[in-house]
């Protein structure tokens, strides 16, 4: 389904998915305040530069599975390495909703690709 909006979106989740999109959106907006968020491909996601091109992170949710999408293939291939039993797919990692572990797991590969990207440590 597509989204013209982060709130309509938003609406859409279910009170899991709704979870943990939002502290996602808080994580990022407290740790990289400079970076805007943006709603793009019906997924909130925040650019690196100007454009998508320039390097990314974006989050989305399903009933079944939270997924990190991240601008670097590479990247999630050393994500993959160290945590095999996660799902992976083309520039993205999905886990399930059932351990608080994978979420956090999540954020600190997503404030790691950020950081690289963005010059920040």
């Amino acid at each position: 389904m597509s989204f013209s909006s982060l709130s309509e979106y938003i609406s859409s989740l279910g009170d899991k998915e709704k979870e943990y999109i939002l502290r996602f959106i808080k994580l990022m907006e407290s740790e990289y305040p400079k970076l805007k968020l943006r709603f793009s491909f019906s997924m909130p996601m925040w650019w690196f530069g100007e454009k998508m091109k320039d390097g990314y992170v974006g989050v989305s949710a399903t009933k079944s599975r939270f997924t990190l999408h991240i601008s670097s293939e590479s990247y999630v291939r050393d994500i993959e390495k160290e945590r095999s039993e996660l799902k992976y797919g083309k520039q993205c990692v999905s886990i399930s909703y059932k351990t608080e572990e994978d979420f956090l797991f999540l954020e600190k590969k997503a404030r790691e690709f950020v950081s690289i990207n963005i010059g920040e440590k």
